[in-house]
């Protein structure tokens, strides 16, 4: 129960964005682009989920370290990508950032009381 805010608040992150690069971003307005962009968005969550946690358990890293992650993979990413693809995966590496960055403010505020 503790994580259900969090995860709440990633996918309706997600789907604003998704609705917001639809509208605004997109190179080419088709009738299936909102789907293919949420089925987009829950692959790379799952596989971030999955990246995060195997991560977390090879190294152990926890806490702000982890929030290093997602910029050395936008560094990497950036040289093999199309700009539309990028700008659409470094909105979902912002939200997930600042989802990861909530989560560690209220478990060091919890912890701290």
């Amino acid at each position: 129960m503790r994580r259900l805010p969090f995860i709440l608040t990633y996918l309706i992150l997600v789907f604003l964005w998704c609705v917001l690069f639809y509208k605004f971003l997109a190179p080419v307005k088709e009738s299936q682009l909102i789907l293919l962009l949420l089925a987009g968005s829950l692959f790379y969550s799952l596989i971030w989920g999955i990246f995060i946690s195997l991560f977390q358990r090879i190294v152990g890293w926890k806490g702000y370290g982890m929030l290093l992650i997602p910029i050395a993979i936008m560094i990497v990413f950036f040289l093999g990508m199309a700009k539309s693809t990028f700008l659409f995966m470094g909105g979902l590496i912002l939200i997930s950032e600042l989802v990861s960055l909530a989560k560690i403010f209220s478990y060091n505020r919890k912890k701290g009381n």
